[in-house]
């Protein structure tokens, strides 16, 4: 199979296993958009397709900072198949009208046109053939009629793909009282939170041996982290401070979680135990959902978090005797949805609507709130078959990444394709015009011949 890019975009083409080792053709495209306010409509943006310096694929994971300590601002667009799309937010959220606060709510929303509602109100029959209706019944058509256009008016105008809002905060901490019990601060003012998952429910207990190499045999004193999420704060385990003391290092304050879920809010430093030694991602993702608080973000759940890490599949001695290097036969593809379950939504729509609260800058927003309507363009590959066939094979959009620093809006779409034998050419195209066809008839007077 030849396979051509004629669009301005970054695309591969790459092949994957599935799960009965059979080897298919992957086709990734990625899309970026400029997000620009609309000067006679404040709070409102336009998107503009970036195709003078195209947005390149990502091919490895990329980090805010220190790979494997710091949490992943993009993920690797080498996923075979993604079963949903997920919608990924960086950048920061703004406290509402850029006025310093202790709390704000910020969050997103996704819709679409909805289908036109159709009621079909059935006319009377007269009870006998030729007979006129009578006045009850033109009454009780009139009021079925009227009930039927009140429905229609009421309906929505637009299905929601998704919504989701959580709480930031200012700066605060757990500090130590006298007693040796645990408060939390207020909350101090501030203009904006960045959106990662150090700031969110979570962390680490880990503490190096000073003795080891030297005199111990075991370079940890305690290490353990929250499964769900190793970076954040306000989660510790038991006896971190009881290791901290053993090690003359003394804590007062300990920060606290700055993001967190609307409906949960953190009050409390979390204190739990966990089992020493490897534990399986099933047992991971059990200890993690058992917890009174979960972490709360816009971006990417890491690879090694519960409760992602349990969707990889079991890697054992039957992998390893039957399997390898195969899948696992317990292997969901929802492992490569690197969003988490709440921002995780069927595939979007060309013209989707992204409505934003607390998310842009106060410069491109109007009481908080920003709205972009995407213009309606469709990637698509046109599959030339050894028949003479030319079948156009729309994309599916699995990756809606938009960073609200740089108000830039990236898509990735993907086609899995179950085999590439009937196909001699595979074109991957992009069509800007939402009423167009995909494949366009030519004129024969054009021509000299009917064709495409």
């Amino acid at each position: 199979m030849e396979f051509r890019n004629l669009t301005p975009f970054d695309v591969m083409c790459f092949s994957a296993l599935d799960k009965q080792d059979i080897e298919h053709p992957v086709i990734v495209m990625k899309v970026g958009y400029r997000l620009k306010p609309i000067a006679e409509r404040p709070g409102y943006l336009s998107a503009h397709v970036i195709d003078d310096d195209p947005v390149a694929l990502c091919l490895a994971d990329r980090y805010f900072g220190e790979e494997g300590r710091s949490s992943v601002k993009e993920e690797s667009d080498l996923a075979p198949y993604k079963p949903r799309c997920d919608v990924l937010i960086n950048g920061h959220a703004h406290a509402p009208n850029g006025a310093p606060t202790r709390a704000w709510v910020a969050g997103i929303r996704l819709s679409e046109p909805a289908a036109p509602l159709k009621i079909k109100v059935e006319q009377p029959k007269p009870w006998k053939a030729g007979e006129p209706l009578t006045q009850q019944q033109l009454y009780a058509w009139r009021d079925a009629q009227a009930e039927a256009n009140l429905i229609r008016a009421n309906a929505p105008t637009r299905n929601i793909l998704l919504e989701k809002r959580l709480r930031f905060t200012g700066p605060r901490v757990f500090r130590q009282g006298f007693l040796g019990g645990w408060h939390l601060t207020e909350a101090e003012l501030a203009e904006n939170v960045p959106i990662q998952w150090e700031y969110a429910f979570g962390g680490s207990s880990v503490f190096l041996n000073p003795c080891y190499p030297e005199q111990a045999h075991e370079p940890f004193l305690l290490n353990q982290v929250c499964y769900s999420n190793p970076l954040g704060r306000g989660w510790i385990e038991r006896r971190h401070l009881d290791v901290a003391n053993s090690i003359e290092l003394l804590f007062e304050e300990l920060p606290a979680p700055q993001i967190e879920a609307t409906e949960n809010p953190i009050d409390r430093l979390l204190k739990t135990s966990q089992p020493d030694g490897d534990i399986s991602p099933i047992h991971m993702a059990e200890i993690s959902n058992a917890l009174d608080y979960r972490p709360a973000g816009f971006g990417i759940v890491g690879r090694a978090w519960a409760p992602r890490l349990a969707l990889a599949g079991t890697y054992d001695s039957e992998w390893q005797d039957n399997r390898w290097p195969g899948l696992p036969a317990d292997f969901d593809f929802s492992y490569w949805n690197g969003a988490p379950a709440d921002q995780q939504t069927t595939f979007i729509p060309p013209d989707v609507r992204i409505e934003l609260f607390n998310l842009t800058p106060p410069d491109w927003s109007h009481d908080g709130q920003s709205c972009v309507e995407l213009p309606g363009h469709r990637p698509f590959l046109l599959a030339r078959l050894h028949s003479g066939a030319m079948v156009p094979l729309p994309f599916l959009t699995d990756t809606f990444l938009l960073d609200t620093d740089a108000m830039t809006l990236s898509l990735t779409h993907r086609v899995s394709l179950p085999s590439a034998d009937p196909i001699r050419v595979l074109e991957a195209r992009f069509e800007v015009d939402p009423n167009a066809r995909l494949i366009k008839r030519t004129s024969a007077a054009h021509t000299g011949r009917e064709g495409f």
